[in-house]
């Protein structure tokens, strides 16, 4: 896997915000609509609760969108 698509991942090896453990999978998901997903991140270690949010982008976005540097 590319570096640039593990660092977009939001799923697996991403790090406690506050101790850095790596964490597998959200406690919780919630879509917001049909474009966004709001993780909530618990971390067993240190307690530390997070949120993150995916926002997927459109067919069209995605076509018109420039080619990403290799």
């Amino acid at each position: 896997m590319a570096a640039s698509a593990i660092q977009l991942s939001t799923f697996g090896a991403l790090p406690c915000a506050q101790c850095g453990t790596e964490l597998q999978r959200p406690a919780w998901s919630e879509p917001v609509n049909e474009r966004q997903v709001r993780h909530l991140w618990n971390c067993r270690d240190c307690g530390y609760v997070f949120e993150t949010m995916v926002f997927f982008c459109t067919e069209a976005d995605a076509v018109s969108a420039p080619p990403l540097a290799a």
